[in-house]
C-alpha cells in the first residue's frame, strides 16, 4: 500500500523529479533517459534501461522484477499481473524456482491493451514484438485432475512477433525468429526458427523465408 501511495503522489510531478523521487524512496534503477509514463509500477526491483519506455495507464502488479532493456517499449492501457514471491499466500507454495517477473528484451516493445500474467516469469528476446491489441499471456491455471493451481514459465524468443488478439498458455516456448499470426491460440507448439503459427490451437503452418527484414533489423521501431 505504500508503494501504491507513494506513486500516487509522485504521478502529479515532473518526470525528472519523479524519476529521481522513485529511485531514493523506491529503490528503482531508471536510466536517465528513460522514462515512465502516468502508469503504477509495483514491482519489487524495477531496472529500465537506456531510452527504455513505459507508456501511459498501464498497471504492473506487484512481482519480484521488472526489467526493460535499452530501447525497450511498452505501450498504454496494459495490465501486467503477477504475484511477488514475498507475499505470504496459500498459492503456488509447492512449486520450486518460481519467478514473477517480467523481461523485456533490446528493442523489443508490447503494444497496447494487452493482458501479461506473470505469476511465473515471461521473457520477451531482443527486438521481438507484442502487436496490435488484447493478447493475453496466462503463466497459471487450474490442474483439474489435481484440484490445485499450477504455473509455468513463459518464452519469446529473438524477433519473434505476436499477433493482435493472441492467447499464449503457460509453459509456451517460442523460438527465435517467429510469426505468430493474429488470434491464434498456443497451449503448446513445436516450433522451428522461421516458422509461421496459427490456429486453434496453433501449429507450424509453414516457413517464412530466412531473408524477411524483419528478423535482422537494428532499430526498435517500424516505419
Amino acid at each position: 500500500m505504500i508503494r501504491l501511495a507513494l506513486q500516487m503522489i509522485f504521478l502529479v510531478l515532473p518526470w525528472p523529479l519523479r524519476r529521481r523521487l522513485l529511485s531514493a524512496c523506491l529503490g528503482h534503477k531508471l536510466d536517465p533517459q528513460a522514462r515512465i509514463g502516468l502508469s503504477i509500477v509495483l514491482a519489487d526491483d524495477v531496472e529500465l534501461g537506456r531510452n527504455a519506455r513505459l507508456g501511459h495507464f498501464t498497471y504492473i502488479a506487484r512481482m519480484d522484477r521488472l526489467q526493460m532493456a535499452a530501447d525497450s517499449y511498452i505501450g498504454n492501457f496494459n495490465w501486467i499481473g503477477g504475484l511477488s514471491t514475498r507475499v505470504v499466500t496459500p498459492f503456488f507454495r509447492g512449486i520450486k524456482n518460481r519467478r514473477s517477473e517480467f523481461i523485456i528484451g533490446e528493442g523489443s516493445m508490447v503494444g497496447h491493451q494487452h493482458y501479461i500474467d506473470c505469476t511465473d516469469s515471461v521473457t520477451i528476446g531482443r527486438y521481438a514484438g507484442i502487436a496490435g491489441v488484447r493478447s493475453q499471456f496466462l503463466t497459471h491455471g487450474v490442474e483439474i485432475i489435481r484440484c490445485r493451481q499450477s504455473c509455468a514459465p513463459i518464452v519469446i524468443g529473438d524477433y519473434t512477433m505476436i499477433g493482435s488478439g493472441s492467447l499464449i498458455m503457460k509453459g509456451v516456448i517460442l523460438p527465435d525468429r517467429c510469426i505468430v499470426a493474429a488470434g491464434s491460440v498456443i497451449t503448446h507448439v513445436k516450433a522451428e526458427p522461421y516458422s509461421l503459427i496459427a490456429g486453434n490451437p496453433a501449429e507450424c503452418t509453414r516457413k517464412v523465408p530466412a531473408t524477411a527484414k524483419f528478423f535482422h533489423r537494428d532499430v526498435a521501431v517500424i516505419h
